[in-house]
């Protein structure tokens, strides 16, 4: 069953982003890993948000899959460089 992986970050060094949004694009390809929807924060019609944040969607062919990308060598060398873009939230969910 698919997975979507809802990422949510408030970004608090963009350049960072950039580069950690390079470095892990073309792994994300290499997992099969399809982007459903990547946005801006502009602004909350209901509650109260941040607005330095950036929110993304992405599909995984199931939860191993998932799980073997955030685990992996190649991620895992991307976390340094992830811990300096600002704070990421990362949730899993069954897609129906």
């Amino acid at each position: 069953m698919a997975i979507l992986n809802f990422a949510f970050t408030e970004v608090e060094n963009s350049e960072k982003m950039q580069q950690y949004i390079d470095s892990a694009a073309p792994l994300m390809e290499k997992f099969g890993v399809e982007v459903i929807v990547r946005g801006k924060y502009l602004k909350s019609p209901l509650g109260e948000s941040k607005n330095t944040h950036i929110s993304g969607v992405f599909r995984f062919p199931d939860i191993e899959t998932a799980e073997r990308f955030y685990n992996c060598e190649e991620y895992t060398s991307l976390i340094p460089l992830r811990d300096q873009v600002g704070k990421m939230i990362f949730d899993f969910y069954e897609e129906s």
